[in-house]
């Protein structure tokens, strides 16, 4: 992955667990929804969140152990698909999900899903 690229890896719990919170957020049940996980940086994993507000605009900050997405209803929508789809079959195809404009960076950071190896 170069520095311009995300990626963020489910299981079956982690992918249902987020897309309730996406689904608490497109159905107006407030505008920010948060969500415990692992980050992983040389392979060691370590507690984090990720943190979902409603915006008009996709746009993506990492603080410390926060990983903080700003998203428009169409990436809402297109991240729930995609779970539900991973949910379904087991997998993400295809495993590009969103670019994300992000503060300081020339060009967007594309974010990927994929399937937690188990």
């Amino acid at each position: 992955m170069s520095k311009d690229e995300l990626a963020i890896y489910f299981d079956k719990e982690g992918a249902d667990l987020l897309s309730s919170k996406i689904s608490a957020l497109l159905g107006g049940k407030g505008n920010a929804e948060r969500v415990g996980c692992l980050r992983s940086l040389r392979g060691d994993p370590e507690e984090s969140m990720i943190e979902m507000r409603l915006n008009m605009l996709d746009r993506l900050e990492m603080k410390n152990n926060l990983l903080l997405l700003d998203m428009s209803s169409d990436a809402l929508e297109y991240a729930f698909y995609q779970l539900s789809e991973f949910l379904r079959t087991g997998y993400f195809f295809p495993s590009e999900f969103w670019s994300f404009s992000r503060e300081g960076r020339k060009y967007d950071t594309q974010v990927f899903f994929g399937k937690l190896s188990s």
